[in-house]
């Protein structure tokens, strides 16, 4: 009889034990059979294909203006453009960093009733690199040499902002079976040359294929004094591109437009000749993956 009782009292335990995990991990309005079932749900409707929807985000504008006729304007304070490459082409050992200066020019259009209608054309400027670590983004250090990026001096003031400057172009969008569009389109970097007969200044453009998906629509009510709400709309787009397309993977020799005549830079007939922009570094694979997020609201009376 003891050894039953112990057994029961066990059990009893153990029981209870689950029942306050349970209760502690499921949602407030589920029961713990529920919050089983939830966890291995698959919905038998799910084909696995991807199937549009119809949202329209177009008409972007710097302004909202009052709901119902609210424009698009991108929301820049929720959005980013990160990189991601090997270290060393160690495939386990990942460097990572962002570009803080982004936006589209002109503004963008994409409509799923009409995927010939869209429009996107995307810049990047590459000396708002950024990684966080003054190891990599002070001047002559490593990062900013990643992709040929160019001061005048170390002010770090950019060269020529305007050349300093990729841009992704749009030229036809379909459908990924599986999930979201395949964007096709051009990137395009100003100024900066490999080995390969371009001539100075000459911009460098080559195709990219570019995985994007909507992830959709969210009202949000007004907050505080506003007595509309807003409707947000947010983006993600993937891809990989070669360094060595754009960048000189010769280049030894920084260049600066305009030194400060305080700051001695050795050899510097030979950096004030040097055209490829950037001492070419390999403490990063030559491949680069980008992930960019970006956020669009409006004003809008639910």
């Amino acid at each position: 009889m003891k050894t039953r009782k112990k057994v029961l009292a066990l059990t009893l335990i153990v029981t209870a034990g689950m029942s306050l995990l349970f209760t502690q991990c499921k949602k407030d309005t589920e029961t713990i059979t529920e919050y089983i079932t939830n966890t291995v749900y698959v919905d038998p409707n799910d084909t696995g294909i991807f199937v549009p929807g119809t949202a329209v985000i177009d008409l972007i504008n710097d302004a909202d203006t009052v709901a119902p006729n609210g424009k698009w304007a991108f929301d820049k304070s929720h959005s980013n453009v990160g990189w991601e490459s090997e270290y060393y082409n160690m495939a386990v050992t990942m460097l990572t960093g962002r570009f803080n200066s982004f936006g589209f020019n002109p503004m963008m259009v994409f409509n799923e009733n009409n995927l010939a209608s869209c429009s996107i054309h995307f810049w990047v400027q590459l000396s708002t690199f950024n990684t966080g670590e003054t190891g990599r983004d002070a001047l002559g250090k490593c990062g900013l040499n990643y992709l040929g990026i160019q001061y005048t001096d170390s002010t770090k003031v950019a060269a020529d902002p305007i050349s300093d400057t990729a841009w992704f172009h749009l030229t036809s969008i379909s459908i990924d079976q599986h999930d979201g569009y395949i964007l096709t389109g051009n990137m395009t970097m100003n100024r900066y040359r490999p080995l390969n007969g371009h001539l100075d200044n000459e911009p460098i453009t080559k195709p990219v294929s570019v995985h994007f998906s909507f992830n959709g629509q969210q009202y949000f009510p007004p907050t505080g004094t506003a007595t509309v709400g807003k409707l947000r709309a947010g983006f993600t787009a993937r891809f990989s591109f070669k360094r060595s397309d754009f960048v000189d993977n010769a280049s030894t020799v920084p260049y600066w437009n305009h030194p400060k005549a305080t700051e001695a830079v050795t050899n510097a007939t030979t950096a004030a000749n040097n055209k490829t922009y950037g001492v070419w570094s390999i403490s990063t694979a030559d491949e680069m993956d980008i992930t960019i997020n970006t956020v669009f609201a409006k004003n809008y009376l639910q």
